[in-house]
């Protein structure tokens, strides 16, 4: 510190001034200062945290999936016209919009980070600062505008799941859900990561042609649906299986019920994947008709059901893929999950 000091002190003309000596000497000072400040800024670089980009995007057109199938199967002139207006009361669930965001973000198994943000749009961009480590993000989009779901075990990637409230009988989830899941591989330079978002459940809508008949009412519920999703592994369960409540609205001599829930299963060993049971009230009798559907109804989908209103209350269908057993004058105690 002397010799530095000495030697500039020899290059400045007014060295035996006072006032000068002194400048000198807190001018090193904080030379040597900063040096030691900037190798610890080099030892400890690997603690820092850094902000990253990550972006999440819808990839599916989801509003298409509804609207192929609504073409494919409501073809008359009538049936347009429940098409179009099973179109408005499904738009909130088959939107390409991503009103709310929750992210979890995952280190050895554990959670390190989580986020809940608004974007109402297909696609965000946010900046996360994280230190460095190998992260396993779960992102679930519109989660806050469903209250028919609980997000359970959120403090591990390999416990998170989206299950269904606890109830024998449920409502239609109002919203579609989506998910996604990315590792990120996390170092201290600036790095973009992307993960896509994809619709978790599905719908199933039955519409009847009442033929000229007025029944006093018409109600329908979907069954074998799965009970949760696991986040990470992208896996349902059916562990129990719920029954789900359906919305209906009438239109042009057509009774239209849907419900969307979370998918089925993809086999079953009889062929029987899942039902659905319509309940026809005529003539102070209640006529109680089973829909089995052979086909798996799956993430993201859409299954209409065409079917006619026969004069003692059953419901009957041409579509092959699907069977039908009727119980005439059904008794509310005869089923055991259904709430009339």
């Amino acid at each position: 510190m002397k010799l530095l000091t000495c030697i500039l002190a020899k290059h400045i003309k007014s060295a035996s001034s006072r006032w000068v000596w002194r400048g000198c000497r807190l001018f090193v000072c904080l030379m040597f200062a900063c040096l030691m400040f900037a190798s610890c800024i080099d030892e400890d670089l690997s603690r820092c945290g850094v902000n990253y980009s990550v972006e999440y995007v819808v990839r599916q057109d989801m509003h298409a999936v509804l609207q192929d199938e609504i073409d494919r199967e409501l073809t008359s002139s009538a049936e347009q016209l429940v098409g179009a207006r099973l179109d408005e009361e499904l738009s909130g669930v088959y939107s390409d919009i991503a009103h709310d965001l929750d992210l979890s973000f995952f280190d050895n198994h554990q959670l390190s980070l989580h986020q809940n943000v608004i974007v109402d749009a297909s696609s965000a961009r946010l900046t996360v600062y994280m230190q460095r480590a190998d992260y396993r993000n779960l992102a679930l989009a519109n989660l806050a505008q469903e209250p028919t779901v609980t997000l359970d075990g959120a403090s591990s990637d390999t416990g998170m799941a989206v299950n269904n409230l606890p109830a024998d009988t449920i409502d239609s989830h109002v919203t579609g859900l989506f998910s996604a899941r990315m590792d990120m591989a996390v170092d201290n330079t600036n790095q973009t990561f992307r993960a896509d978002l994809y619709m978790l459940n599905s719908t199933a809508a039955i519409v009847i042609n009442d033929q000229g008949l007025m029944p006093t009412d018409v109600k329908a519920y979907v069954c074998d649906m799965a009970a949760g999703f696991a986040v990470n592994d992208s896996t349902y369960s059916f562990d129990r299986s719920p029954v789900v409540r359906t919305r209906s609205f009438t239109e042009s001599g057509h009774h239209c019920l849907y419900a969307t829930a979370m998918p089925s299963r993809d086999y079953s060993p009889d062929g029987n994947i899942w039902r659905m049971k319509v309940y026809v009230t005529m003539d102070g009798k209640v006529t109680e008709s089973i829909l089995t559907v052979g086909e798996p109804l799956r993430a993201g989908d859409v299954k209409i059901i065409k079917a006619k209103l026969n004069p003692d209350g059953s419901i009957s269908t041409d579509e092959p893929e699907v069977g039908v057993s009727v119980t005439l004058d059904w008794k509310p105690g005869g089923s055991h999950d259904v709430e009339m």
